[in-house]
């Protein structure tokens, strides 16, 4: 699905040398949660925060990943913080993927 938004991402990191000029995108696993019972996991899930960073809002490419996550049926939140250190926002789409 990243592929298809047009928009360089990595898997956590793209390594200091070959970061690219914003925006990019960043993929972030959370911590893994799972559902107990019976002293067995019955569900087990990743969040993963689609993060993406521009050097301003930027509504329309939002609207990309908005659209590419909703074509593939998959619910997300969103959160947007402003990174002033790195004069960056980043838009994080937080999404859960079942193990």
């Amino acid at each position: 699905m990243l592929d298809s938004i047009g928009i360089p991402w990595s898997n956590q990191t793209f390594g200091v040398a070959s970061e690219p000029a914003p925006p990019y995108i960043v993929l972030v696993a959370g911590y893994g949660e799972s559902v107990y019972a019976d002293n067995r996991a019955y569900a087990s899930w990743m969040p993963y925060d689609i993060a993406l960073y521009t050097k301003a809002r930027d509504y329309g490419r939002e609207r990309v990943i908005r659209d590419a996550l909703d074509a593939a049926d998959c619910p997300y939140t969103l959160t947007v913080t402003s990174i002033e250190s790195e004069k960056l926002v980043e838009a994080a789409f937080t999404v859960n993927a079942i193990e």
